[in-house]
């Protein structure tokens, strides 16, 4: 489902310079956490897979989009460094930029920090591949997410 071999795209798009966003935030629960209160590593995949949802969300492309009768969307890659750590009832902010539009892919940078201090904690990235629900197959992005994504990016 890789679209590395891509050769052409409608909209030439790589948002790597553009500005994070704080596009949500959560505050670290217990179950979170291991016996010392810190949170567990496996954890910051959840609030990766979150902050990239409320992302898409606020562009229009939730739930609903990815319930469409032909199309969805599966994550193929995700990356994640740590840096420090979150613990037990602290505010994180997750920031998401879309930092490269493929033919049939969108991969998302992420970032936590603690609202607290601004602390980096985390950084990654995750990419998504859209695919037809009927064959299975990687789809092209749809032009309307694509121009979506640019416009909130470069505004």
């Amino acid at each position: 489902m890789s679209d590395s071999s891509e050769t052409s795209v409608d909209i030439p798009y790589d948002g790597s310079d553009d500005a994070f966003e704080t596009v949500s935030e959560n505050r670290v629960r217990l179950a979170e956490t291991d016996l010392g209160g810190v949170v567990f590593y496996g954890e910051y995949v959840t609030y990766q897979d979150a902050a990239v949802a409320a992302y898409r969300r606020q562009l229009g492309y939730g739930g609903e989009y990815v319930r469409e009768p032909d199309l969805t969307t599966r994550v193929v890659a995700t990356e994640l460094e740590y840096y420090a750590s979150a613990r037990f009832e602290d505010v994180l902010e997750n920031e998401v930029r879309v930092s490269r539009i493929g033919r049939t892919s969108v991969t998302y940078d992420h970032r936590i920090r603690r609202k607290a201090d601004g602390e980096l904690l985390a950084e990654g990235t995750v990419t998504q591949v859209v695919v037809d629900t009927e064959t299975a197959e990687s789809a092209p992005v749809p032009a309307e997410m694509r121009q979506a994504i640019v416009d909130r990016q470069s505004s």
